[in-house]
Formats: C-alpha cells, sequence, structure tokens
C-alpha cells in the first residue's frame, strides 16, 4: 500500500521529495524499515531516457559515500561532491547526523535500468533507460530502495533484499542470501595462478615463460591448484579475433594449447586450466572476413560513456544474437577439447555503452548492412550464450566456471541477480585492475574492494579482488638495464598490503609473479602446505566488509588519522580485525583497536560470556576482553600504528573454559588469516582440548591460568606434539609445530590435556 506523504525518514535525505510528480512510496512490511520508491515511467520506445529530479541532500545528511561507474564496466566508491552530471550512481551510502545508516539503491529490470547522477543546480536525479517498449504510460513504475539501519553492512544487505522484494514480490519470504554467508567456488582454499602481469614485458606472453613460472612456483614448494591462461594467447590481429586456435608466438613452438594444458596438469600439478576472452570474442570484436561464412555478424557502434580506448562512434563486428549461442558452442567444445575447464569473460559492459547494432548482409565487393538489431537483445544474448555453452562444456557455468570481469554494470549485476537469493554464486571482478606500476593505486584499490565487497556479496556473487604480484613491480625495460630513481612501489612492500587482503576475501586467491621472482615470505603466509604437501590458500569463507568508520573522508587523505577497518567472520567463531594505512602522501595511521570492532567477529554474546582473546600480529601482544559494551576500550589499549603501504591484523578468537581453566585457540600465526587454518572449532570436552588444523605451521593456543613449570601434553594425530611454551601477561602461548608429513592425508587432529 502506498503511504499518503512522503515518510520522515525519506524527507530527511531530501526534503523536496514531496513536489515529484507522480512518486508513490511504500514501506515495506519486511525487511523492517525499508522503503520502495516508484516512479511513473511514460510510454515510449527502447532507449528512452526519463528522469526526476529529487533535490538536494538534506541538511539531516552527514556524510555521502556514492559508488559511482566511473568507467563503463567499474564501480567506484568516493567521498566527492557533486554527483557527475554524465556518468551512473549505482548505490548512496549515507551517514546521518542522528547516527543512523541510509542506503539508496535503484532497481535495474529487463524493462529498464537506473541509476543516479547529478544535475546542473548540484541537486540529484534518478534516471531509468528503457529496456524494453511501454505502450501505455504508468503501467511501468522505476523503483528505488532505500533501507535504514544502525549498522552499514547490515543496512546494504537491507537495501539488497528490499529491492529483491519490490522486483520479484514472491520472493520475498524466500529463500535470501544472508550476511556472512558461506561463499564456495571451485576456486575456495586454492591457489590460482595467472598469466596476465606475470608475462608482461620484458618476459614476453608465450607458453615456455608461462611454464617457467609454474616451475618456480613448485621450487618454492608453492604448488597452484588453478592455471588462467590470460589476454596473448588468442589468435588476434588488430584487436580483432580471427579464429578459435591460438596465436603461434604464445605456443612458441607447442602444437596446440593441449600440449600447454596437459603439462601443466602432468609436471606441476595443475588441477583445472581456463582461459581468458572478451564478451565479443576480443577487444574489437571479431575479424568479419574469417567469421562470416560460419556465423551471421553484426555492427555495431558505440557511445561516450567514459572508460574504453575506442572513440565513441568506433565501430566493430560481432557474432549476431542469433548465431552467439552456436559461436560460444563451437569456441568453449575447442578449448575443452584440449583440457579447459573454465573461463574468464572480460569487457562484459562493452555492451551496455553501444548506441546502435545492425546486420550484416555481405562484405564484398562493398559493405551492405541491413535491419537494426535490438540492443537489449545482444545483451541477454551473449550472457545467455556463455553461461549455456560453459553449463554444456564445464559441467556449470557458476561457482566460478565463469569469471565475469569489467561487468559491473547494473544491467549485469542486477536484474536477475538480485532477484535470486539462493543457489550457486557467480565470481565477478569486485574492481579496476591491480596495477603493480602505479604506487598510488594500491592503497585505492583496497578501499574499493572492501566497500564494493559489502555490496557485491549480497548479490548472489562472490567478489574477486583481483590478482596480484609477490614481489616488487619489474619494469617494461627489465632489471639489468634500470638507471631510474625508485618508485614507491620499489620501495614499499605493496605485495604484502595485497596479500593479506587476499586472506579476508572467499573469492580467487590469485598469483601473477614473474618467472623467478616469487617471495615465499609473502606467498607463504598466505598459503600452507596439507599434510602431503599440497597448497591450501589460508583465506576466509564470506567476503570482508567494514564499519560506519568509512564515513570519514580523512581516510584516503594525508596527515595522521585513523586506519580502513576491514572484518572477517571465521568460519568456526572469532574473526579477523584488519587495519590498513590508505592515507594519501606517506601519511600514517594513529588509531586503536576498540571494543565496537571486535563486536563485528565476535559471535553475539560471546564477549558477555566467555570473551575472547586478541592477537596482534605486528607486535605480538595479547589481550582479554572478557566483557564488553559498545563503547568500551580495550585495556590496556592495543595501539595500530601504521605507516606507509602497512597494515595491522588482530585475531578474535572465543575463550573455551573446562574446569576452571580457560583456553583460546588463536589459529596458524605465522599466517595473514590465521583462523583459516582451522579446519573445525576448537572443543574442550574431558579435561582436554582438541582441535582440526587443515594446514602446516605455528599453531597458538593461548591458555590461562597454566602452572609454571607444568606444560600441558599436545599430541597431534596421536603422536608427541613440538610445543613451545612463551608467557604474556594474560596467560600462555602454546606454539605448536605442525610440520608436512607423507603418511597420512587429511586434517592435523590435536588433542591438549588441560
Amino acid at each position: 500500500m502506498f503511504l499518503s506523504a512522503v515518510p520522515q525518514p525519506i524527507e530527511s535525505i531530501f526534503p523536496a521529495l514531496g513536489s515529484v510528480a507522480g512518486l508513490k512510496v511504500n514501506e515495506l512490511s519486511t525487511p523492517k524499515d525499508c522503503y520502495d520508491l516508484a516512479f511513473p515511467l511514460s510510454k515510449g520506445k527502447v532507449g528512452t531516457v526519463e528522469q526526476w529530479d529529487l533535490g538536494a541532500l538534506g541538511p539531516e545528511v552527514e556524510v555521502v559515500i556514492r559508488i559511482t561507474r566511473q568507467k563503463v564496466y567499474w564501480l567506484f566508491p568516493s567521498f566527492n561532491l557533486p554527483f557527475p552530471t554524465n556518468i551512473d550512481t549505482q548505490v548512496i551510502l549515507l551517514k546521518l547526523k542522528n547516527g543512523q545508516i541510509a542506503v539508496l539503491l535503484p532497481s535495474t529490470t529487463s524493462s529498464y535500468m537506473g541509476g543516479f547522477r547529478g544535475s546542473s543546480n548540484e541537486s540529484i536525479v534518478v534516471r531509468f533507460e528503457r529496456d524494453s517498449a511501454t505502450e501505455k504510460a504508468g503501467a511501468t513504475f522505476g523503483k528505488v530502495a532505500v533501507a535504514f539501519g544502525a549498522e552499514l553492512r547490515d543496512v546494504v544487505a537491507k537495501v539488497v533484499l528490499a529491492a529483491r522484494s519490490i522486483d520479484s514480490p514472491a520472493s520475498e519470504s524466500g529463500v535470501q542470501v544472508k550476511p556472512y554467508a558461506e561463499e564456495k567456488t571451485i576456486f575456495s582454499e586454492t591457489l590460482t595462478y595467472c598469466t596476465w602481469n606475470s608475462l608482461q614485458p620484458p618476459i614476453g606472453a608465450t607458453s615456455t615463460n608461462a611454464l617457467a613460472a609454474l616451475d618456480s612456483f613448485a621450487k618454492n614448494g608453492i604448488r597452484p591448484y588453478s592455471f588462467l591462461i590470460d589476454d596473448a594467447w588468442q589468435d588476434t590481429k588488430n584487436f580483432r579475433l580471427q579464429s578459435f586456435g591460438c596465436m603461434p608466438s604464445f605456443l612458441d613452438g607447442l602444437s596446440d594449447l593441449g600440449v600447454l594444458v596437459k603439462g601443466a596438469k602432468e609436471d606441476f600439478g595443475v588441477k583445472q586450466v581456463g582461459v581468458w576472452h572478451t564478451i565479443q570474442g576480443y577487444w574489437c570484436g571479431v575479424e568479419p572476413s574469417k567469421f562470416i561464412d560460419k556465423y551471421k555478424l553484426v555492427k555495431v557502434v558505440k557511445d561516450g560513456y567514459p572508460g574504453p580506448f575506442e572513440p565513441e562512434g568506433y565501430e566493430y563486428y560481432i557474432p549476431h544474437p542469433d548465431d552467439v549461442g552456436r559461436f560460444f558452442d563451437d569456441y568453449y567444445s575447442i578449448v575443452a577439447s584440449y583440457g579447459v575447464s573454465f573461463t574468464k569473460v572480460d569487457n562484459m559492459a562493452s555492451l551496455d555503452n553501444l548506441v546502435s547494432a545492425r546486420t550484416v548482409l555481405g562484405l564484398e565487393p562493398a559493405e551492405s548492412l541491413g535491419p537494426a538489431v535490438p540492443i537489449p537483445s545482444l545483451r541477454t544474448a551473449y550472457k545467455g550464450a556463455i553461461k549455456a555453452a560453459a553449463e554444456k562444456h564445464f559441467g556449470s557455468s557458476e561457482s566460478g566456471r565463469v569469471i565475469w570481469c569489467m561487468g559491473m554494470t547494473p544491467r549485469m549485476i542486477l536484474g536477475a541477480q538480485v532477484g535470486e537469493g539462493s543457489g550457486p554464486r557467480s565470481v565477478l571482478r569486485n574492481s579496476d585492475d591491480y596495477y603493480p606500476n602505479e604506487p598510488d593505486s594500491h592503497r585505492y584499490h583496497i578501499f574499493i574492494n572492501v566497500v564494493n565487497a559489502m555490496f557485491t556479496s549480497q548479490l548472489n556473487l562472490v567478489p574477486d579482488l583481483d590478482m596480484f604480484q609477490s614481489h616488487p613491480y619489474i619494469r617494461p625495460q627489465g632489471e639489468a638495464n634500470e638507471t631510474h630513481t625508485p618508485l614507491q612501489s620499489d620501495i614499499y612492500p605493496q605485495a604484502a598490503f595485497h596479500a593479506a587482503l587476499r586472506s579476508l576475501g572467499a573469492g580467487p586467491v590469485t598469483i601473477t609473479d614473474v618467472p623467478g621472482k616469487t617471495d615465499p615470505a609473502i606467498l607463504n603466509k598466505l598459503v600452507g602446505a596439507s599434510k602431503t604437501g599440497g597448497t591450501v590458500a589460508l583465506q576466509a569463507s564470506s567476503s570482508p566488509f567494514t564499519s560506519n568508520d568509512v564515513f570519514d573522508p580523512a581516510l584516503l587523505q594525508g596527515g595522521s588519522g585513523r586506519a580502513l577497518r576491514v572484518f572477517s567472520k571465521a568460519a568456526h567463531g572469532g574473526g579477523l580485525l584488519g587495519y590498513w594505512n590508505i592515507r594519501s602522501e606517506d601519511g600514517k595511521v594513529e588509531d586503536e583497536v576498540a571494543i565496537a570492532d571486535v563486536l563485528h567477529v565476535a559471535e553475539q554474546g560471546s564477549t558477555q560470556t566467555s570473551g575472547v582473546v586478541l592477537f596482534s600480529q605486528k607486535t605480538k601482544e595479547v589481550r582479554i576482553v572478557h566483557a564488553v559494551e559498545a563503547g568500551g576500550a580495550v585495556a590496556p589499549k592495543l595501539l595500530v600504528e601504521l605507516g606507509a603501504f602497512e597494515f595491522e591484523l588482530v585475531t578474535v578468537a572465543p575463550i573455551l573454559s573446562s574446569a576452571g581453566v580457560e583456553v583460546a585457540v588463536l589459529g596458524l600465526v605465522d599466517k595473514y588469516n590465521t583462523l583459516a587454518g582451522l579446519a573445525s572449532p576448537g572443543e574442550v570436552k574431558d579435561g582436554a582440548l582438541e582441535v582440526a588444523v587443515k594446514s602446516a605451521g605455528e599453531l597458538a593456543i593461548w591458555i590461562g591460568g597454566l602452572k609454571e613449570g607444568s606444560p600441558p601434553r599436545v599430541t597431534v594425530d596421536g603422536e608427541e606434539g613440538k610445543v613451545t611454551v612463551k608467557a604474556c601477561e594474560t596467560g600462555s602461548l602454546l606454539i605448536v609445530a605442525l610440520e608436512v608429513s607423507a603418511k597420512t592425508d587429511g586434517n592435523f587432529v590435536l588433542r591438549v590435556t588441560l
């Protein structure tokens, strides 16, 4: 039921909203504190844009973060006002003066694409671009979901649920994506090697160098489970696809792609190999003369939305919607015959910035064009064709069998996605690229991924935080000829800066090291070894998130101040508190761990009962928190002091009690994500602690009240464990060395007699 007037919470955001003609407002019964703003669309054809001026933000709005498509294919969170007038903002995050958080999300359906833009008078407009014709005015409404609440992470989840119920009312009481839900993919807890940055000049994109990279990992005791062959393997010329074969220079003497795939699997233990391509074949489509005899083609013209290298009005050729299914079926059939079992599909949003498409009737003696092709049919046909081909040849298109990349447009990630609350998730690249050659990009890369992941992880998607390198950037001219003044990226440890964040993500953990340059000191904190020596990526099972503290524009400015907070809930209780210095111009972080931070990852009620143990990876300090209040402080203080490119990770482990003895499993303290190594929650029974661990490493267990000179007995798989006891102010730390053993596979099983 629509309300007779704009309710006060909405009016506090947009005081002038009541004067918008035709606007209808509905308060949803579930989720609570959510609203549906409905704007009546006029009769119109495909491509028609209608917009409503919402006015300026009200004085009750304290801080704004807009998540804007600054490039046609990526979302960028920004504090900057006013809103841009020529590009779309997809999500608005607001902190109000009363302490509440509000989030606004315009819907995108098969009928229209919604978004926000600025206006010449610095107000905000909501606009809807028609993707299907409407014959009757008022028959279709453009919708905006609005949610309110106390915590940013929860309000983002609520606004997605609200949008889901608005667009698909029948799903309102159905299965829904839940905050902190497990995000499993074919890449979970494994390492992926990608060729992209790895084989840039001066190395060279060849199969020989790709195998050299796998050999380099193996020599360091690291075996990637997945091998992704990125751009430069295909048969292309002038940025157009020439055939379904390989570039001879990439094969480097091999007879075909299958020989490379076989070598990677047999010689280096790779289990699955994927290939990269763009959604239209290659960056500028296909060579028409090479494909027109087998597939119908269309000639498309791009618009001027920022991002692509090609200028406005650029023309190129791609498969016709009628034949794109057969095109990708044939392509995937060929690569699958070589042993390929997943793909990375790039440049997805290129289909979002087209102004025209016409059927190609012939090329000789002169090009002949036929009827126009509806552009919305291209978008749906292409994504559907890739999904169908992947399901046929790889067994699935979900859970990472297709990695969707450069596709953060609402037509790709909303629509059907926001209407789906269950089933396997798709993997989506979550940010603009990792740029090892741009020193100032690293801090913003962290910020983008953390903010975006709160949103994308609620869309039945698993955010992919992108690849990284474990070593300093190597320039195109090579190390031997470098006489330059060192860059920040040469000096500062950006590798650990990125590696630590990947440990808090649930998507693919992807390394793109130059052959022979891997830094095992970095990589071995991100991965571990199973009992039999297999490589295990020690990562979170759900996406990272941040808190209301992100509403601080100074986070990205210079000087001294607070850190970006990044939280991760552990699968078996507790979690990680992350603090990143993303300040500009060598700014410093001077901060401290707050009880409010702990509450984001501690199980509800646990800190009011047995409490938690905090362990600082940077300083090795231990703190005990027995009873907490939201505004309380950790005592004594646990300071967070960070220079440029530095971060801190603090483990939060629940305390277990038995017969007056308190114990907490801190996890593998030689790894970034200490708790990711646990295969089970610690359990105290019959006077002993039992815990299963999936990786070798240094397992730390805190024990309170341990009698001096009487260390407890520790067994690992029934045999005496190698234990070191370290005293700390609040008790003792038992460090148990877990080592690779070829005897059996499975988890390490520890028993500590208390």
